[in-house]
């Protein structure tokens, strides 16, 4: 399963990418905390280029999106704890980052029950957690704890294009060139320089005839 953070659904849905990114997804849902989708709806009032992902997240096929519930278990709470150094009440009134905070938190929670979460994130920072928090998985694991099989792994806005490439979700090459100097023009979260993304070459477009 895939959480994803606000900047990336952001770069796809604020370019019109809807398709694109659910062909990355292998057609799978949306997974988002409700502080990433509050963020949806709320950043763009403030960041006018977002508009149009405030626009297409309420119609996006509910099949294709999912909520996972804030909701302050003891679980979340923990978790909080533990990772965040923080109360969950004290880092929920947080806005910056909540987002963020709370994808990582509900990935450790379903991959310590034996879930296989895909956390896409673009930001430094939650990238550093989340990939601490995949080796802490592992290293506790091996012990002998928590549910078998459960993983975590890092992607980002790059990561998801490149999936969209190898699913042919682009019409052509010129499409995608397009599409990702929308993107890339959103906000500096992306290289300029799409060349130096490895996103142009053969992989991952397939091989001319």
């Amino acid at each position: 399963m895939h959480i994803l953070d606000t900047g990336p659904i952001f770069k796809f849905l604020a370019t019109d990418s809807v398709p694109q990114l659910i062909a990355a997804l292998g057609n799978h849902a949306i997974h988002v905390p409700e502080a990433v989708e509050y963020e949806i709806m709320d950043t763009p009032t403030r960041r006018p280029q977002f508009a149009r992902a405030a626009e297409l997240w309420p119609r996006l096929p509910e099949r294709f999106k999912i909520t996972l519930p804030d909701t302050p278990t003891e679980e979340l709470r923990q978790l909080c704890q533990s990772i965040l150094r923080l109360g969950f009440d004290e880092m929920y009134k947080q806005t910056r980052d909540r987002g963020e905070n709370m994808a990582i938190l509900h990935a450790v929670a379903l991959a310590r029950r034996g879930e296989h979460v895909i956390v896409v994130c673009d930001e430094e920072e939650g990238t550093a957690k989340i990939r601490r928090e995949s080796n802490a998985l592992k290293m506790q694991q091996t012990f002998g704890r928590h549910t078998p099989g459960g993983r975590i792994q890092h992607a980002n806005t790059l990561t998801l294009l490149r999936w969209a490439i190898e699913a042919n979700a682009f019409d052509s090459h010129e499409a995608f060139l397009k599409k990702y100097q929308a993107m890339a023009n959103l906000d500096e979260a992306l290289p300029k320089d799409v060349k130096a993304t490895g996103l142009t070459g053969r992989p991952p477009w397939p091989p001319l005839d």
